[in-house]
């Protein structure tokens, strides 16, 4: 297995809101990401994870309820998280463009369920997606 792993988000109860800096509840959104490749990762996610609350997760869940989810990548020794989720999904889940050759990235969606999302969701988004995703949670995090 790889040197990534996924995060304990449900159990943090001292985890605070990456949008808003909110002291998190038992209710809300977390996010995972994992580059297929060190130059894909998305920008200002040293660690790969984001933790929203219920506020500020209104606008990400809207975008993620229209994503296509998918099975959970293969993981191994021989390859990257970021690697199993290419083997998996051979689409975008946002765009659902074929992948092509670029460097794809998953996301991993950790939600306590009680709304519109699953608790947990994987997506494959190409290397365009990727930039628009970057953006928009550049967005969110700047209000």
């Amino acid at each position: 297995m790889s040197s990534e792993s996924r995060p304990n988000v449900d159990h943090d109860p001292h985890a605070d809101c990456t949008a808003c800096g909110a002291a998190l509840a038992e209710q809300r959104l977390a996010l995972q990401t994992y580059p297929e490749a060190g130059e894909n990762s998305i920008a200002g996610l040293s660690a790969g994870g984001l933790l929203y609350c219920p506020d500020c997760a209104s606008e990400p869940v809207e975008l993620l309820a229209a994503w296509d989810d998918h099975a959970h990548p293969p993981i191994d020794a021989d390859r990257s998280i970021g690697g199993g989720y290419r083997e998996i999904r051979d689409r975008c889940s946002f765009c659902a463009e074929e992948l092509g050759s670029a460097p794809v990235v998953g996301v991993e969606l950790y939600r306590r369920p009680s709304d519109t999302l699953p608790a947990y969701a994987n997506y494959t988004l190409c290397s365009d997606c990727k930039e628009v995703f970057e953006e928009f949670l550049a967005n969110v995090r700047g209000r």
